[in-house]
């Protein structure tokens, strides 16, 4: 099951962020694999378009890096579609409300993309806060410090300094992802700090995290039935995206293996995983440990 694999332009968002609601509009026009440009898009779902308020594109933009949809451009012409991650979020999760739809589509947005050395992010402002940033800034940092990651990444771009705003503001904006933690403002000190959250190590989050696993598997690995944790790991950037330490991913690897996800081999040492389902299923049982 793929999901979209092409990075998105450094400054896709403009000056947008995700809105829950308006991505919640893009999902049945993609059922109907809606076609045209952004004026026809916006008369479709809503999404407002003109010169000070189009946000179709960037919309379009965040949707297919957090893989609820697949679409291609030809000219001023979009072809939307939507993948099977979108379908279940589209049929138990319309509004984007839930925060196991919330952190899975956050992770992916943040993602690797390819096997590249420099690494770089399908999203890589994401990329760049979230994965490689546990390294370079830690788990509280200014915004200054990201801006200055991110211009020694990318260069004195003009457009860095409004980026390095848009991404911390979109975990403060209740109608953006505001509502899973995922990064705060500490304004005690005399410089405000941006802090990191974990993502919840707890069961009803688990098969949101599977689901990411088993898409990241098929787009980095293929056919493969078989991987050594560790390495995808590494790979992946997986436990710097979650944050977690190597007590809380042995926790999700037992209810993985107890849930019949995968079978683990541990006998070298080292988690090897073999897959024993396949990624539609894993992702149609994204909310199946919710109460």
């Amino acid at each position: 099951m793929l999901i979209h694999t092409t990075p998105l332009p450094l400054n896709f968002p403009q000056t947008f962020l995700p809105d829950r609601r308006l991505l919640g509009a893009l999902l049945p026009a993609a059922v109907q694999s809606c076609d045209g440009d952004k004026e026809a898009i916006g008369s479709a779902t809503g999404i407002p378009t003109g010169k000070s308020t189009g946000k179709v594109e960037p919309m379009i933009r965040y949707a297919l890096g957090m893989g609820l949809i697949s679409a291609e451009k030809t000219g001023d012409s979009w072809r939307l579609n939507l993948t099977p991650l979108g379908a279940i979020v589209q049929r138990e999760d319309p509004f984007l409300s839930e925060q196991v739809t919330l952190w899975l589509l956050h992770l992916l947005l943040s993602r690797r993309y390819g096997h590249g050395t420099p690494a770089v992010g399908v999203a890589d402002a994401w990329f760049t806060l979230f994965a490689e940033g546990w390294f370079r800034l830690g788990s509280r940092f200014t915004q200054a410090d990201y801006l200055d990651f991110l211009r020694a990444r990318h260069g004195e771009k003009r457009y860095l300094k409004s980026l390095s705003g848009l991404v911390p503001r979109m975990y403060a904006e209740d109608s953006s992802f505001a509502a899973i933690g995922a990064l705060t403002l500490d304004d005690s000190a005399d410089e405000p700090l941006l802090v990191r959250a974990a993502a919840p190590a707890e069961r009803p989050f688990f098969p949101a995290y599977a689901a990411y696993l088993y898409l990241l598997w098929d787009e980095r690995y293929g056919e493969d039935r078989q991987l050594a944790f560790a390495e995808f790991a590494r790979d992946t950037h997986l436990t710097a995206l979650l944050g977690w330490n190597e007590t809380q991913v042995r926790r999700w690897l037992d209810w993985m293996a107890d849930t019949g996800l995968v079978k683990i081999d541990r006998y070298t040492g080292n988690a090897v995983l073999l897959r024993l389902q396949e990624t539609r299923a894993v992702v149609n049982a994204l909310y199946s440990e919710l109460i």
